[in-house]
C-alpha cells in the first residue's frame, strides 16, 4: 500500500535569509574567543615601549619555561594562570625591594627542576615530560642572553623567545600541560616580542 502521508514541503525559494551578524557582534565574538591573542599583543607593546634592550626581556623566557615546568609537575593545567600571576607579582616585588632578580630566578629554576626529577614527571607522556629538558634549554639561553654583549644578547633572547613560541603552539595544539588560553597568550607574546627585538636591532 502506497504511503499516503504528505511529503514535507520545501522551504520557499524566496524565504528571507538569516541576517548576518553586525560588525560589532563579530568584534565582540572575536574578543571573547581571542582575548589571549589581544592580551599578548598588548603586553608586547608595553614591554617594547618600556625597555628596548632585548637582554632585559630574558626573564620572560626563563619564567615561561619555569611556569610550564611547575604546572607539569603539579599535573593541573588549571593552576597555570595562578602561577603566572604569582610570578609577575614576585618579579615586581623583587624589583621594588631592589633584590637581585636572577638570583631568585635561578634558585626557583633549580628547585623546581630538582622537584620534577624526583616526581613522576619523567615517566609521564612526552608533552609533560619534555618540560624538564626544555626548562634547561630555555633557562640557560635566557640566562646567557641576559649577560652577553648587547647585540649578541638581544639576538640570543629573541631566538629563545621565538623557540618558546614554537613550543607554545605545540602545547596549544595538543591541549596538554597548560590551559590553551595561556599557551595562546604566551605564543603571541613570545613570537611578537622576539620579532620586535630583532627589528629593533637591525633598524
Amino acid at each position: 500500500m502506497a504511503d499516503a502521508s504528505p511529503a514535507p514541503a520545501d522551504a520557499p525559494a524566496d524565504a528571507p535569509a538569516q541576517p548576518g551578524r553586525s560588525p560589532a557582534s563579530r568584534a565582540a565574538a572575536f574578543l571573547v574567543h581571542r582575548w589571549p591573542t589581544l592580551a599578548g599583543l598588548l603586553t608586547t607593546a608595553l614591554l617594547v615601549l618600556d625597555d628596548q634592550d632585548g637582554r632585559g626581556h630574558a626573564p620572560i623566557v626563563f619564567l615561561a619555561a619555569l611556569i610550564y615546568l611547575a604546572t607539569a609537575v603539579l599535573d593541573r593545567p588549571g593552576v597555570v594562570w595562578i602561577l603566572f600571576g604569582a610570578s609577575v607579582a614576585g618579579v615586581g616585588a623583587l624589583r621594588l625591594i631592589g633584590a637581585d632578580l636572577w638570583t631568585a630566578l635561578v634558585a626557583a629554576g633549580v628547585s623546581v627542576t630538582v622537584l620534577s626529577l624526583v616526581s613522576d614527571l619523567p615517566r609521564r607522556p612526552r608533552p609533560a615530560a619534555l618540560q624538564i629538558p626544555l626548562m634547561l634549554v630555555f633557562g640557560t639561553a635566557a640566562f646567557a642572553g641576559a649577560f652577553l654583549a648587547p647585540a649578541l644578547g638581544a639576538y640570543a633572547v629573541a631566538a629563545a623567545l621565538i623557540g618558546h613560541a614554537v613550543q607554545d603552539v605545540i602545547i596549544w595544539r595538543a591541549n596538554k600541560v597548560v590551559l590553551r588560553s595561556l599557551a595562546e597568550f604566551c605564543a603571541v607574546l613570545d613570537l611578537t616580542l622576539g620579532v620586535a627585538i630583532i627589528v629593533l636591532q637591525v633598524t
